[in-house]
This record gives structure tokens, sequence and C-alpha cells, in this order.
């Protein structure tokens, strides 16, 4: 696993209306990003570009949170979790990330985008917790697929379909 540092201990607030977004290649090769990604992050566009999704990790996430991720990306559905990013300074900050393929009309996966909302404090609280047990091997990651909140799956699923059209007609990602 990639280890990203520095890390600080210090928590970023942003506000609660942000939506970052992120578009990747199959390979989650970073192909775009919007202003609230650029805003929380840190990171300019042109750093963002190129890399591999996982420079936003955090050190205290567990492995296995990700390779639920892409076990499911590549089944071709939407995944969701609370996730601890690292910001360029070494800050971090939480995110209830939902991530979905775009996909062609016969089905076929073009690229992955990513919405990003601000967790409530118990969400947060929660995945802590579980992330803590799991670190110690008390615990598995856990799919919840229930959980996911309906207007930010239909938000994801909706925005992966504009994405999906943009993509076949090779028109760039809007400016949001």
């Amino acid at each position: 696993m990639r280890r990203n540092g520095p890390v600080t201990q210090r928590e970023l607030d942003y506000r609660d209306s942000a939506i970052i977004l992120s578009r990747s290649d199959r390979k989650g090769i970073v192909t775009d990003v919007n202003r609230d990604f650029i805003e929380i992050s840190g990171y300019t566009r042109a750093e963002a570009m190129g890399q591999p999704h996982n420079f936003l990790r955090h050190p205290n996430m567990p492995p296995a949170a990700f390779a639920d991720l892409w076990r499911t990306l590549k089944r071709g559905r939407l995944w969701n979790g609370v996730i601890k990013n690292r910001a360029k300074n070494g800050d971090h900050y939480w995110v209830e990330a939902n991530v979905a393929p775009v996909l062609d009309g016969q089905g076929k996966i073009l690229s992955y985008v990513s919405v990003r909302t601000k967790p409530t404090r118990d969400q947060i609280a929660a995945a802590e917790a579980r992330y803590h047990d799991i670190a110690l091997g008390k615990a598995r990651f856990p799919r919840h697929p229930a959980n996911v909140r309906p207007v930010v799956y239909g938000l994801v699923a909706g925005l992966a379909a504009v994405f999906a059209l943009l993509a076949i007609l090779g028109v760039p990602w809007p400016a949001v």
C-alpha cells in the first residue's frame, strides 16, 4: 500500500455544502477534479492530474476498505463509505465517498467518478471505531450497501450517466 506523508493529526473542516468531485481512468489515475477538490485537498489541478487516486490516502485507512472499493467497482457497482483523506499539508479530512463506474452502452467501464460529501460526526465516529478494530484484527471491512443514502445514490448514478454520455461524445469534464 502506498504510504502518504507527512501527517499532522489535525482535522480540516470544510463547508457542509461542498461536493468534492474527481474522475479517474480505469486504472485509478486522476483525470480531472473540481474546485472543491482543489480547495479542500490543497493540491492544484496540475498536481492531481495523472496521479494514482490513492495519493490522497491517509495512512490510518485500512487497505481492506480500498480492496473492497475496487472489487465493487470492477463489478460495475456503486461503492459508498466514509474515508479519511490526507490533504497536501498533512492534515486530514473525512468524506462520505460515493464512487461509481462510468459505463458505455455495452456495460464496459470507461472511467470512475467519485462524489464526496461531508459526513456527519456520528458517521466519522463509527468509521474511526470500525477502522481501529480492523487495524487490531478484531473486525473485517463490512459492506452495508443499504446505508447508501438514496439521494446521494441518485446523484452519483446520475452523474455517472452524464459523464458516460460526455465521454462517448468526446466532451471534456464540466467545470463544477
